[in-house]
């Protein structure tokens, strides 16, 4: 039976047509409003009001002539006006399906669903606006075409409030949102008790020597521990913020195995379910982020064929205590064998990073004591620089066991990769001019379409490493 979207879509769909046109249109009203005349000429009124029927008709039209229909584990999709477009789509070829509802497709009892192949990586390859039946139909149209022959029993597990709690200390909401929050308190300062106009400095002016000839000791330690009070008041406003967000995104989180078909749902005020296909993942990241790491709490990331996941992070577990972690992962994807990394990176790895970072700052330092002695201060920060860059080249290992390619990467966050054999792509390897003259090289294994790039890269490697790794990954090419 031939069925259309939930005629709620023409609403986005105009919505679509003319949104490029909302800031002009509300400057132009806007501006009425200060005049208070309306003395436009007519054609002004005339083009906007063709434009929104030419909107509102096109919308129509096309919501119309974009159907679909399920038949026999195959879907069919047709679309256009005037050029129209057919897809077919195979239920097998459905690698997975993100089901999404906010509360008022809820209300109007619809779904929102994307189906994506393994080509569809970062856009659908098909979206529809459809019923909660037909969208709980097509899930269990493309379960029941997937092999369950591997693990027959179904196995669960729910993320807790405390473990969202732990993930929002650290969270890229914190580090990302702390910017904004300094902005909006010097703002909401500036409004609340206003200081009168001063005479503008230019930037070049501000670095005179005049500028810093009359700054003392004490007023440099009074203006640092303003700074530093002003810094830990936004810190506490962003990180309440901070767990705000992550209850709202993540609450709810319950992650299921049956057969070879993982579920995902979570949601609060809006609902959603992925299906992925555990055969499409092609290797599990291990996040230990800064605060939660201190408290044994890691997060589970992957990169799957063909699924972008929440906001582009590509989640499976958002947080769970790493006394946990081994038990629920042999269920959950006995495909990856967790093991810990032994190997270390070359003694001189340290420098690969090290050298480029550090000459800037010494550059940046000379160029700052031309103006002022002060800068003389910051020569400790190339010491605590250089023993980060230390500490992050001592606690990297690596590993390669069986059809596993292991590499933990430390820091301020620890990610350990366990990346399949048979989902690398490439190897590649390259060596820079300073790297040449410390006998290293920098490895990067490719997969299709990765979250993030420099989590597969592992610079400080010798040749003979390189060799090694090599001969792993053919293996499985003449195997």
């Amino acid at each position: 039976m031939i069925k259309r979207h939930h005629p709620v879509t023409v609403v986005y769909k105009i919505y679509s047509q003319i949104r490029y046109l909302i800031i002009p249109f509300a400057a132009f009203l806007l501006n009425e409003i200060r005049a208070g005349t309306g003395q436009q000429a007519y054609w002004v009124y005339i083009a906007a009001t063709m434009y929104g029927v030419v909107a509102g008709v096109w919308s129509i039209l096309s919501w119309y002539k974009e159907t679909y229909q399920l038949d026999h584990k195959v879907l069919h999709i047709t679309k256009g006006v005037f050029t129209v477009t057919q897809r077919t789509i195979p239920l097998m070829k459905i690698n997975n399906i993100q089901i999404e509802q906010s509360w008022i497709y809820r209300l109007l009892g619809i779904a929102n669903v994307e189906l994506q192949t393994s080509d569809s990586n970062a856009h659908a390859a098909a979206h529809l606006v459809t019923s909660g039946k037909m969208a709980d139909l097509l899930k269990r149209s493309i379960g029941l075409a997937e092999n369950r022959s591997m693990i027959p029993v179904l196995r669960e597990h729910y993320v807790t409030k405390k473990e969202i709690l732990m993930l929002s200390m650290s969270s890229n909401t914190f580090w990302l949102g702390l910017p904004v929050t300094i902005a909006v308190i010097q703002h909401v300062w500036g409004w609340l008790y206003p200081t009168p106009e001063e005479e503008q400095v230019s930037f070049i002016e501000w670095f005179g020597k005049e500028t810093w000839s009359g700054v003392t000791l004490d007023e440099s330690i009074k203006v640092v521990l303003y700074l530093l009070i002003f810094l830990g008041i936004c810190v506490m406003v962003t990180w309440l913020f901070s767990i705000g967000m992550a209850q709202f995104r993540y609450r709810g989180w319950h992650i299921s195995r049956n057969g070879d078909v993982i579920s995902i749902h979570h949601g609060w005020m809006g609902r959603k379910s992925v299906q992925i296909q555990a055969k499409r993942i092609q290797s599990l990241r291990i996040k230990k982020l800064m605060f939660g790491r201190l408290y044994g709490y890691a997060s589970v990331c992957m990169d799957c064929v063909g699924y972008h996941g929440e906001r582009r992070v590509k989640l499976l577990i958002p947080s769970i205590r790493t006394s946990e972690l081994a038990g629920v992962l042999n269920w959950l994807t006995p495909e990856f064998q967790l093991r810990t990394p032994k190997r270390a990176l070359h003694q001189n790895a340290k420098f690969v990073a090290a050298i480029p970072i550090l000459s800037l700052l010494l550059l940046s330092i000379l160029v700052g004591c031309y103006f002022t002695l002060w800068f003389l201060t910051t020569v400790p920060v190339l010491y605590l620089v250089y023993r980060y860059k230390k500490y992050i080249y001592d606690q990297t290992k690596w590993d390669i066991c069986a059809n596993l390619f292991v590499l933990r990467k430390a820091g301020i966050n620890q990610t350990t990769v366990y990346l399949l054999r048979e989902s690398t792509e490439s190897i590649n390897i390259r060596q820079s001019w300073w790297q040449r003259l410390l006998h290293l090289y920098q490895l990067k294994m490719d997969i299709y379409s990765p979250a993030n790039a420099r989590e597969y890269r592992m610079p400080g490697v010798t040749e003979q490493d390189c060799d090694e790794i090599l001969g792993w990954y053919k293996n499985i090419k003449r195997g």
